[in-house]
């Protein structure tokens, strides 16, 4: 007979060298007529004397998309808008700085939050531009958006692997919208979404998501990089009235000057988001779940009801999937969510015999990584 072994095993969640920067990030000019058409067709007769022809296209809303510096992490878009009393033109400039400055490095690798890592942003810029249909002085473009991000690795694929699962069934916070990825492929793009979670506000988005699988699905590896065994990526996109609100509060200051305050503010704001719209919970197992509950002092239809909800989020994607489907039965689900936050979890169990008794939540992991590695104990058997 086969000897059943088990030992104590422990991995670890820690913040990528980088910590907490910035990942992409877009400027914005308005332009004239003149200089709209001008830059227009200086690209299209460049790449006609080019032997690649596909650089330079327009897409469905009839912008015109250049890809010539993609190497460089750079992506330029011509947009002409008809409006009823006046016609705009605008250039947009999305850059992922880290490629800027260095086109050889990793996709999961952001910005070093370091001022010199600005200063050569800055310079790289201007070098790159220059001589170009392209103004190449930064401080003359608009910050109009901001991803602000850090990456989380986890030493062990299959503790990563549930985290990824019971994340992507957290519910949508309030005044939030959840997001889908979307693709042409349904396929894929369900595939995708088991990966990914992103919610929306008025001027800015949450996102988390599996950098890992993000760059495997999209051919983004190279080919002497070692992957991990998995990266959580949190991202707080920052779109212009969110910038504009920044900017307000600091004073007039360039281009250059926010970008860096930004990256300074980046550790704190992604916590601050993240911490306001998700409860510091942890994930444990179903009886945790129910002992937890039943030596509460919760009673009657309140433990019915927090004891269904867990039930429910076994089979059910989401908690507002599972929430939907509680009122439809009759039961009463305000404030349900708070109750699962005082004791101290989540409503969305861990597979049942799972290796890990506990995940942290998101919370805590943002919180806890930024001061150091988070320890998870799990179980190892093996037969002998």
């Amino acid at each position: 007979m086969c000897k059943r072994k088990e030992t104590t095993k422990t991995s670890y969640f820690t913040l990528e060298p980088d910590g907490f920067s910035i990942h992409t990030f877009e400027l914005s000019r308005q332009l004239t007529p003149s200089e709209y058409y001008s830059i227009k067709n200086s690209l299209y007769n460049q790449q006609e004397k080019s032997e690649d022809k596909s650089w330079m296209y327009q897409d469905k809303y009839k912008n015109h998309i250049c890809t010539l510096y993609k190497e460089y992490g750079i992506r330029i878009k011509l947009e002409y808008n008809q409006g009823r009393d006046m016609d705009t033109y605008f250039i947009r400039i999305i850059v992922n700085p880290r490629k800027l400055i260095d086109p050889k490095s990793s996709y999961i690798g952001i910005l070093p939050p370091k001022e010199s890592s600005i200063k050569k942003l800055k310079k790289e810029f201007t070098r790159l531009f220059e001589g170009t249909a392209f103004d190449n002085d930064i401080n003359n473009y608009q910050l109009t958006r901001v991803d602000l991000c850090t990456n989380i690795r986890c030493d062990n694929k299959k503790l990563f692997r549930e985290l990824v699962r019971v994340l992507r069934k957290m519910p949508t916070p309030p005044k939030y919208t959840r997001e889908k990825y979307k693709h042409k492929d349904k396929k894929k793009a369900n595939r995708y979404n088991k990966h990914y979670l992103r919610f929306h506000c008025g001027t800015h988005e949450l996102i988390i998501y599996d950098k890992t699988y993000q760059m495997q699905d999209n051919n983004l590896v190279i080919s002497y990089e070692k992957m991990p065994e998995g990266v959580l990526r949190f991202e707080v996109h920052c779109k212009r009235a969110y910038l504009r609100n920044v900017e307000k509060k600091s004073g007039k200051v360039s281009t250059e000057e926010l970008l860096w305050q930004m990256v300074q503010e980046s550790e704190e704001r992604i916590i601050n988001h993240f911490d306001r719209c998700f409860p510091d919970t942890a994930f444990v197992q179903m009886e945790e779940i129910e002992r937890r509950i039943k030596a509460s002092a919760f009673r009657g239809k309140n433990r019915k009801a927090m004891l269904e909800l867990a039930s429910q989020l076994q089979r059910k994607q989401s908690v507002d999937k599972a929430l939907q489907q509680m009122q439809k039965d009759g039961y009463n689900t305000s404030d349900l969510l708070d109750k699962f936050e005082k004791l101290g979890i989540s409503p969305i169990p861990l597979w049942k015999n799972f290796c890990a008794k506990e995940l942290p939540g998101p919370v805590e992991l943002l919180r806890a990584v930024s001061d150091g590695e988070v320890a998870v104990e799990y179980l190892k058997v093996k037969y002998k």
